[in-house]
């Protein structure tokens, strides 16, 4: 089993004290049958055989005690491995081309490194307990054949034949849970439309009863009988490994002692039988949950397969982080979203494009014409499917892309809000309370041990908030698209007045995307985008 291969090479040096913990406890409970076997011929009268109940004593300590032992090592090695796992996803994240983060999904991520390695989490005790069982089950096998071989011959092929269907039980039921997980991703991809889109749903009543009453109402019945399904294919295969044990029970009982001249020896191995039968049941019973954290670890390999394919490992130049630029160019770029099939979609470029320190440049154009893609060309947060970006005449690859990224600030139409200022250290608290006071949320938003105290903020407070953090950052270049936006007009005023004005008089290049036309005034060159192309450049006075 994969699960089992994965935690022995995760236990290392503890491999053995695993190892020996399960077949020490698993033996001590054959042990155990075995010592009730043989007080099963104490005769009444007969005094009580001291050495037997002490050596049962000691059997059930050192069942006890190394099931406490073996299911405290087993979880710690779930959770390391859990937890090595969370952050060798989250660095394969960090390190992958934001196109292909997007086609994977953010949802599936979260989903996997969330739901996916608890599943593993919770599966420690059910590991333990089988494999207790069937080390159990083995030592009582050995202790059928020290009775009768031609017992051991019957319970060993009806032992193989419940091993054979355990394992078909185990690969059809997974394929039912694979058909049944992927109707609950879907089912789960619609609530995310309910929560995310909530005020869009509260303001057309039919759009949110066909989400919830067709969509919705159709996906939830779709996974509740893909669900069904497979725990069904779980209930025949348990019905048949059963009735193969139910077969193995009677054989014991009823066509063994026909075939033993020792009456008590069939008796010995019934009562074998029926204690390999509380471990078969509770080993069968575990079969679900069993699949279930095989298929977990199926779906984090295939998330970490498809990371991999567009992360990258970033050479560790030992280049200090540039502060300055001479000249940035955007040599015949040319960009393409892929659809979920390959086939090509919205394109931008080719796009001639020169930036110098201390120059304010103007995007606009309709929605859609592509001028947030081009901030992402421009930062490299996209790589160019043709042409080339060269920075200071160098060619931007991935041998330099950390430290050409490094020269913007941005704040993205579709920015996220971090609760405390990752990555820098040493900020002066007033010059960030200054900054707040500066931009009008002293009265909402406070900065204390180094965290703002909330981004719960309107959408046009957020924004300011996301401003605050690039002045912070301090860097040549900055990226500000539709931060004008949702802001009430005195800000908005201030903002073309007052901040780029600031900002571009200590030298910094701004890169602002903008529908403001009273003031593209402002601007050094304003380059028009429609459909993917420049439509014109030019100086604006």
């Amino acid at each position: 089993m994969k699960f089992i291969r994965l935690l022995l090479a995760e236990a290392g040096l503890d491999e053995w004290r695993l190892i020996g913990s399960v077949t020490l406890s698993g033996a001590a409970m054959a042990l155990m049958m075995t010592i009730v076997n043989s007080v099963a011929d104490l005769k009444p009268g007969m005094e009580i055989d001291w050495s037997n109940l002490l050596l049962f004593l000691l059997c059930a300590l050192a069942v006890i005690s190394m099931q406490v032992y073996s299911l405290n090592l087993t979880t710690q090695l779930c959770e390391r491995m859990v937890g090595r796992t969370r952050v060798r996803i989250a660095d394969l994240v960090r390190r992958s081309e934001l196109d292909g983060l997007e086609h994977v999904g953010a949802v599936r991520v979260y989903d996997t490194i969330v739901r996916e390695t608890a599943t593993i989490s919770s599966s420690a005790p059910i590991i333990v307990y089988s494999a207790t069982s069937l080390v159990a089950l083995v030592f009582a096998a050995i202790y059928i054949a020290a009775l009768s071989l031609l017992s051991f011959l019957v319970v060993g092929a009806l032992l193989s034949a419940w091993a054979y269907v355990y394992y078909l039980s185990g690969r059809n039921a997974r394929d039912g849970m694979v058909v049944a997980k992927t109707a609950e991703a879907r089912f789960f991809e619609l609530v995310a439309h309910l929560l995310y889109g909530f005020k869009e749903v509260k303001l057309n009543a039919a759009r949110g009863d066909d989400l919830e009453k067709v969509h919705l109402a159709a996906a939830s019945r779709d996974t509740e009988h893909k669900n069904i399904l497979a725990v069904r294919q779980f209930g025949r295969g348990m019905a048949v490994s059963f009735t193969v044990f139910y077969t193995l029970l009677g054989s014991a009982v009823f066509v063994l002692p026909q075939h033993l001249g020792d009456v008590q020896a069939a008796m010995k191995v019934v009562y074998v039988v029926i204690f390999m039968y509380t471990i078969v049941e509770g080993t069968t019973r575990s079969l679900p949950v069993l699949t279930r954290t095989n298929l977990a670890l199926d779906n984090i390999d295939e998330l970490e397969a498809t990371l991999v394919r567009t992360a990258h490992v970033f050479p560790e130049t030992g280049l200090a982080m540039p502060t300055s630029f001479t000249r940035i160019v955007l040599d015949g770029v040319v960009y393409a979203y892929r659809d979920a099939d390959g086939s090509g979609g919205f394109t931008i470029g080719p796009c001639d494009v020169a930036l110098t320190p201390g120059e304010t440049v103007f995007v606009v154009g309709n929605n859609g014409s592509g001028k947030s893609t081009l901030t992402r060309v421009i930062t490299r947060l996209y790589a160019p499917a043709a042409g080339a970006i060269l920075w200071d005449g160098q060619l931007v690859d991935d041998a330099n892309v950390r430290q050409y990224r490094s020269l913007f600030s941005a704040v993205y139409a579709d920015f996220h809000l971090f609760d405390r200022l990752y990555g820098m250290e040493g900020v002066d608290a007033e010059v960030v309370r200054g900054l707040l006071a500066k931009v009008g949320l002293a009265d909402k938003v406070t900065y204390e041990a180094g965290r703002f105290s909330t981004t719960a903020l309107s959408t046009g407070q957020r924004k300011r908030l996301a401003l605050v953090v690039a002045l912070i950052e301090d860097r040549p270049i900055y990226v500000l698209d539709e931060l004008s936006a949702d802001q009430d007009p005195t800000f908005r005023r201030r903002y073309y007045e007052e901040f780029l004005p600031e900002l571009k008089a200590r030298g910094k290049t701004l890169i602002v995307v903008s529908h403001d036309d009273r003031y593209f005034g402002m601007a050094d060159r304003v380059l028009i985008m429609e459909d993917g192309q420049f439509k014109r450049e030019g100086a604006e006075s």
